[in-house]
């Protein structure tokens, strides 16, 4: 029997205790209630658990409280209970969709809301986390419900910045279309970026800390929030939500503009992400998106956030464009530019224009002539040395394939001297126009040196390109002018006035018409790897340089010379 008489007793001294917390008018009106919402950071995972405690009007927990769980992918949950308490303090706990990363998060977060306890709709988020403490201040300084909801609210987008029409924090979604749900998901964003679910409770608690007391945030607390901004991709964020919305099968196909929050620039009905140069953005207007000037055909995708119908256009002919609706104000735009096939720059746009013709936007691509650019080095050996130096300058006329050419500087390719010409299969360059001439062979050369010395020679230089073991010529491309000369040198005590050089081979000649291989590097791709001297008719077996300076050494010019393997491989980053 005692047993029994105790087990009656404990329950009532409960029922006792809490009808002290809370005054008779307040029992008297106990009603049944029923409340229902979204908990969203992103969005509470399905089975998260949300908890109504019922608090009274002295804002002292009355000892009820109302669990529930989170029932759908959407964070949805639904409480029903029977009290007098005119106020809830709802609190979610649970793992939550991290917009940021597109994936759930590793760790649970804890949402909190104030409301009325009459209300039948309220959402928890980390809006209402930030103000909750706040109202209860305000609240307890006299301020009606309404009133302290309002301020609060208020007192938080003053201190973050934020501009916008907005009702109540609890009312705001992620999935909404309003300018304050965007507001909501933007400031999500922002407490998310570079964080961990235990940070962001961190962060929030810590906001909601400092508004509590004065209303206001210190610039340290406004900074850690707001120097993510520009940081957040969002055309990155909606894909992300769009892929989730997918996989669970939501009927969700909206996104508010949460962008216009994160910075000013996207205030915008129509914007071009970006992805390479994110998070700055270029000028609206134009960007030249190919800066070695190729004449290649250029196929490209752009990223789009409109909330405006638009349409693209390019400015040349052949030119093709697309237009796919990834999700909400999301879009994504292929195109295709065809080939410059004519041997002269051209600016070619891609075009975006509202219905009535306006111009949105536009992106310009530069293509160059269909050119075969050509940049100059010269290999110096002891002749060169002993000469006026490397002749390939600025202005200098070389033959390129029989035809003359002036060597000018390509400020587009860091300054390099060189040529561009017609597209070819091969060239063969010279220096000077026909002192060198080509042989069987691309990869030969032949030249005539005269037997009489006795005038300033010009030192004659040779290069040819072409495709090497299945390695096209590129566009820009570096070829090494060889000189078809080297250097003897006699020296003596005494000066001598005539110098003869004579071959060792009494039947071998030292002037007339020289044909010598350029590659010796690759027996397999040049089988004739050995210089073959051809002599002509009538040519001197010997030399004959006289030493008209009086000079103690003399100079005489023979050959052959090998060529660098790969010498015309180059491309346009290693100029």
């Amino acid at each position: 029997m005692k047993r029994f008489l105790f087990a009656i007793l404990i329950p009532a001294l409960f029922t006792l205790v809490a009808c002290e917390k809370y005054s008779d008018a307040e029992s008297s009106t106990s009603k049944d209630r029923t409340l229902s919402g979204f908990a969203q950071k992103g969005q509470f995972v399905k089975g998260s658990q949300v908890t109504a405690f019922a608090i009274g009007s002295d804002l002292v927990a009355t000892g009820e409280s109302f669990p529930a769980n989170i029932s759908d992918d959407l964070g949805a949950f639904s409480i029903a209970g029977k009290t007098a308490a005119p106020f809830f303090e709802l609190r979610a706990e649970g793992y939550y969709f991290n917009e940021i990363e597109g994936t759930t998060s590793t760790n649970p977060l804890y949402l909190e809301a104030f409301v009325n306890a009459d209300d039948t709709k309220a959402n928890i988020n980390l809006m209402t986390t930030a103000i909750r403490p706040r109202v209860k201040k305000l609240l307890k300084d006299g301020e009606s419900y309404s009133e302290a909801v309002s301020q609060a609210q208020g007192e938080l987008l003053k201190a973050l910045g934020f501009t916008g029409t907005v009702g109540n924090f609890d009312d705001m979604d992620i999935t909404g279309t309003t300018d304050a749900d965007g507001m909501l998901l933007a400031f999500a964003c922002m407490v998310q970026s570079g964080r961990s679910a235990a940070e962001v409770t961190t962060l929030i608690q810590e906001i909601a800390s400092e508004l509590e007391s004065g209303g206001e945030l210190p610039a340290t607390v406004v900074q850690k929030v707001m120097s993510k901004a520009q940081t957040i991709n969002p055309f990155t964020v909606i894909e992300n939500l769009a892929n989730y919305y997918k996989e669970k099968n939501l009927s969700v196909s909206t996104i508010p503009a949460f962008w216009r929050h994160l910075d000013s620039r996207y205030d915008s009905p129509f914007l071009i992400i970006d992805h390479e140069t994110f998070p700055f953005l270029p000028d609206p207007g134009n960007v030249v998106s190919s800066p070695v000037d190729s004449p290649d055909a250029i196929s490209g995708g752009l990223d789009v956030l409109a909330s405006v119908n638009f349409t693209v256009e390019i400015d040349i002919e052949g030119a093709e464009a697309t237009k796919e609706q990834v999700f909400g104000p999301t879009y994504h735009i292929t195109f295709q530019i065809p080939a410059n096939a004519s041997q002269s720059d051209r600016v070619v746009h891609v075009i975006f224009k509202d219905d009535s013709g306006e111009v949105l936007a536009q992106r310009e691509y530069k293509q160059g002539a269909d050119l075969q650019y050509i940049m100059i080095a010269s290999q110096q050996t002891k002749a060169t040395y002993s000469s006026n130096g490397d002749p390939f300058t600025e202005g200098v006329e070389i033959g390129v394939n029989g035809k003359p050419y002036k060597l000018q500087r390509f400020e587009q390719f860091y300054g390099a001297i060189g040529v561009a010409v017609p597209k070819e299969e091969s060239y063969v360059l010279t220096y000077p126009i026909g002192s060198v001439e080509s042989g069987g062979h691309i990869a030969r050369a032949k030249t005539t040196i005269k037997a009489d010395q006795t005038t300033p020679q010009v030192i004659p230089y040779y290069a040819a390109l072409a495709s090497y073991g299945g390695i096209d010529i590129p566009q820009v491309a570096r070829v090494y002018m060889k000189p078809c000369v080297d250097l003897f040198r006699f020296t003596s005590n005494v000066i001598l006035k005539k110098v003869l050089v004579s071959p060792v081979e009494e039947n071998e000649f030292m002037a007339g018409t020289a044909s010598f291989v350029l590659n010796q590097q690759d027996v397999t791709y040049f089988p004739e790897m050995n210089p073959n001297i051809e002599f002509e008719t009538g040519a001197s077996h010997t030399i004959v340089i006289n030493n008209a300076n009086d000079d103690v050494y003399f100079s005489c010019i023979t050959f052959p010379q090998t060529f660098p393997e790969k010498p015309w491989l180059l491309m346009p980053d290693t100029l």
